[in-house]
């Protein structure tokens, strides 16, 4: 009586061909609804008398350059006041911490 031996034969693993399959429909699918549908319903609800892009993005010359005078006599006010004072540069003569901050106490 004669014994054989084989091998046995392997089995075809399907799991990485499954999750890359759902992975490039998941692609196919997101890329669609991202370049190819329709504006979202949320562009047409907003209300009319919200101002548009167009309407925002021009600026009445007039009104910005009084703005813009306000804005110079007020910052002129509070240098004249001497708000904010000058900068110093931190030698004053106090020598604050080490002078090597490298060395051990």
């Amino acid at each position: 009586m004669a014994i054989i031996i084989s091998q046995e034969k392997k089995q075809f693993n399907w799991m990485p061909f499954l999750i890359v399959g759902i992975l490039l429909v998941f692609i196919v699918i997101g890329s669609y609804f991202l370049f190819f549908t329709e504006v979202p319903l949320i562009e047409y609800i907003t209300p009319s008398s919200q101002k548009t892009i167009s309407d925002i993005s021009t600026i009445e010359s007039e009104q910005f350059k009084s703005d813009l005078d306000f804005a110079k006599k007020e910052l002129q006010s509070k240098v004249k006041q001497g708000i904010g004072g000058p900068v110093s540069s931190g030698d004053s003569g106090i020598i604050q911490g080490k002078s090597n901050p490298f060395m051990s106490f």
